[in-house]
């Protein structure tokens, strides 16, 4: 669904660092309406298309079809705000991702990403947040990306974190030398798709950051800027709520719909508008219902299962195995470590 604006932390974060480069704010924002009060307003929108001037104009005043890559690393996790902490604060990296992709729309970026995790390796898919007409734009996008997210892995972990493959869909774009230095890996371009991969056991690796309630705390003010930023995310909340006071007792979409006082095939298409589902929500709800309670109370696996929902321990074992990478024995151990 296609969005009428979007958080400003992104574009903002490339302005500045045209700005100390030298280039005038005239130059960075032409053609955008904005100026210096967008620039010093915290809580300022912008939309997809002032956010792709700026890029255009990034790139035309610097003369440098590498941009991306060669600004990505001068960017700190804490630029992001709450979304920054909440990543800071993970306790492991698949944490640290898992709160990446649940707020990336937080940070405002040009590109969405998917992640798939199968056998030895983790891949992240990237797509455009928007659509884009300008080639150089999405090559700036995914340059960004590549070289932020790479920045963001080894300051966690505190040690060099190497992509296994990149594969891109762009044909080299007359850099591709500077793509196999930063990273120190395979990297193909004219493919199918624009995606990375790493060892999937990198996920279970411990952050030298982490701290589990802080952790929590970060989390939820995300939770709340999101739903205020996605406005119609009244309605979610409201399945939120419904979900969590009924735990033990998962009610059926077709009750939900009846509390909500719409039908259920009204409550599917609106869930659908939103890019999610009931399975979803519910899911997500389970997912950060059983952290904390593992992680926060001495609440037996039986205990947990039933609050959540499962009917089976055996279930909520499985399940926990899938969300965290771990079992619930081994999350306690580490949260109660860290």
């Amino acid at each position: 669904m296609a969005k009428d604006k979007i958080p400003s932390d992104s574009a903002k974060w490339l302005a500045r660092q045209v700005l100390s480069m030298g280039f005038s704010l005239e130059r960075v924002l032409k053609g955008t309406d904005l100026g210096i009060s967008w620039m010093n307003d915290e809580n300022a929108l912008v939309t997809p298309d002032q956010y792709l001037t700026i890029v255009g104009n990034a790139l035309d005043v610097t003369g440098d079809p590498a941009l991306g890559l060669n600004i990505g690393p001068k960017q700190y996790l804490g630029d992001l705000g709450f979304l920054g902490y909440a990543i800071i604060s993970s306790p492991t990296l698949r944490e640290a991702n898992e709160a990446a992709l649940q707020f990336w729309e937080l940070n405002g970026s040009l590109v969405t990403l998917t992640y798939s995790e199968e056998q030895e390796h983790g891949t992240w898919k990237i797509l455009p947040a928007f659509p884009m007409n300008d080639g150089r734009t999405w090559i700036y996008a995914v340059e960004e990306l590549l070289s932020t997210f790479h920045k963001a892995a080894c300051f966690l972990s505190s040690r060099e974190v190497r992509y296994a493959e990149i594969q891109l869909s762009y044909p080299d774009p007359g850099h591709g030398r500077l793509y196999r230095e930063l990273f120190g890996c395979p990297v193909t371009f004219g493919r199918k798709a624009d995606l990375f991969r790493a060892a999937s056991i990198l996920s279970d690796q411990p952050t030298f950051t982490g701290h589990h309630r802080m952790a929590l705390v970060c989390r939820q003010q995300c939770r709340e800027l999101q739903a205020k930023l996605q406005g119609e995310d009244e309605l979610v909340t409201a399945i939120r709520e419904i979900i969590i006071s009924s735990m033990g007792r998962i009610p059926h979409l077709t009750v939900i719909a009846r509390t909500l006082a719409v039908s259920p095939r009204t409550l599917r298409r609106r869930l659908q508008e939103r890019n999610t589902t009931y399975r979803h929500i519910l899911d997500e709800v389970r997912i950060e219902l059983a952290k904390e309670y593992a992680g926060t109370t001495g609440l037996s696996v039986d205990q947990i299962a039933c609050r959540i929902g499962f009917t089976e321990a055996a279930t909520l074992r499985r399940a926990f195995k899938k969300w965290t990478g771990m079992n619930i024995k081994e999350f306690r151990k580490k949260n109660s470590a860290s």
